[in-house]
């Protein structure tokens, strides 16, 4: 098969079956934007209101988040022409999809099919219409692999660290993602491994200069990200935690750290204090982090807001079928491809094991939903590839001139 087909954008108008996927993709999502209620999430209020602290020329008041999706929520008119955009770079995360498995595997088929289930998984949708971060942050996250296996090592990496700024869990995994697809994927040898660490950590300080001096006036110390890691960390681990989640009033009750002004000693403290707690209850400890790695990777959400039928249903028929065909793929296939596959199962080990040290959400989960679509339509189209009516799909449909 030709290469030219994995190339970005050189030959996409050509490519008729991807281009209708992404009509239907901006179609679905479009129609769902106005059948689907605004949720009004507080997190969503937050970042357009940060973004006009940031071009107001303020001080961001709010502790937690990083700036760059609040940025990006202010220039895009924080309301409907926000969500058209976020459905913008959804569609574009659809065709970085199909371009991945391209890259992958090599195979058509799967790839178009990773595209036609991106189009329309529901996850893909409900977070295009949200405007939370989801969106923006998988996006970054899946050009920047791209661009990694593409070895375009230096902007693969300007992306990596430009999605710190949307969300900092990466912020220790980094160099070693960056150490595996330059020394393990690409076989470049340790030197280039170890220039393209000091690439990176150039090119993190010039890109989170621009924070740390903002983070520096507003506390008047260094503060390298956010004091968003005493929250999380004290939410998954306190004594009335008992579902694993982070959900204020139930899982955790932050008035006893209230009377502390100072926000640096308050996160300081509520980390203190979760260290403690996983120190003196080493056992609940092991227990709770079991409740998350089931909340992380649960098959449809744990909110009472979520639990309607249809919702469970349509869960169950998306990502529950993409779990079950994707462990099929680590069974069956990862071993053939494990060189390639590497930095993926790591970014997966990764955060499940983050969130189980924190707190756990199927929102957390959801960056790496694209790679689990991706590694089920490849085993999907391995084990029905005996098949004459999946030949013919083949060679009548997507190899025809």
């Amino acid at each position: 098969m030709s290469d030219k087909k994995t190339l970005p954008f050189s030959n996409l108008y050509k490519d008729k079956q991807l281009c209708i996927i992404l009509i239907f993709a901006i179609i679905a999502r479009i129609t769902f934007m106005l059948i689907y209620p605004d949720q009004h999430f507080p997190d969503a209020k937050a970042y357009r209101e940060i973004g006009a602290e940031i071009f107001s020329g303020d001080l961001i008041t709010n502790h937690v988040y990083m700036p760059l999706y609040p940025v990006w929520s202010y220039i895009t008119g924080g309301g409907l022409i926000q969500i058209l955009m976020d459905i913008v770079i959804s569609v574009i995360s659809v065709w970085l999809i199909f371009i991945l498995s391209m890259h992958l595997f090599k195979d058509r088929l799967p790839a178009l099919l990773s595209a036609t289930i991106a189009a329309f998984y529901p996850h893909f949708l409900f977070y295009s219409v949200s405007g939370l971060t989801e969106i923006f942050y998988t996006f970054l996250l899946l050009l920047s692999f791209l661009l990694f296996y593409r070895k375009a090592f230096i902007l693969a990496i300007v992306i990596l660290v430009l999605s710190i700024l949307v969300r900092p869990t990466l912020d220790f995994f980094n160099p070693i993602l960056v150490a595996l697809f330059v020394g393990f994927v690409h076989k470049s040898g340790w030197k280039a491994v170890i220039k393209y660490l000091g690439i990176y950590f150039v090119i993190y300080i010039v890109i989170l200069s621009p924070w740390w001096m903002h983070q520096y006036q507003k506390y008047g110390e260094f503060v390298r990200l956010s004091l968003g890691d005493g929250i999380v960390l004290y939410s998954g681990n306190n004594h009335l935690n008992k579902t694993g989640g982070g959900i204020v009033g139930d899982d955790v009750d932050m008035s006893s750290f209230l009377n502390e002004k100072d926000p640096i000693i308050r996160n300081n403290k509520m980390k203190d204090s979760a260290i403690s707690y996983i120190i003196s209850n080493p056992n609940r400890f092991v227990e709770l982090a079991g409740l998350k790695f089931w909340r992380f990777w649960r098959l449809w959400p744990h909110t009472e807001h979520y639990q309607q039928w249809y919702v469970i249903a349509t869960s169950l028929l998306s990502y529950g079928i993409v779990l079950f065909f994707a462990i099929g793929f680590l069974l069956r296939n990862a071993r053939m491809h494990v060189r390639k596959i590497i930095p993926i199962f790591a970014l997966f080990g990764y955060l499940t094991l983050i969130h189980m040290v924190t707190i756990g959400s199927i929102r957390y989960r959801f960056p790496l939903e694209p790679f689990l679509i991706i590694f089920a339509s490849y085993f999907f189209v391995d084990v029905f590839k005996k098949y004459e009516w999946l030949n013919w799909i083949k060679n009548k449909t997507l190899y025809s001139s």
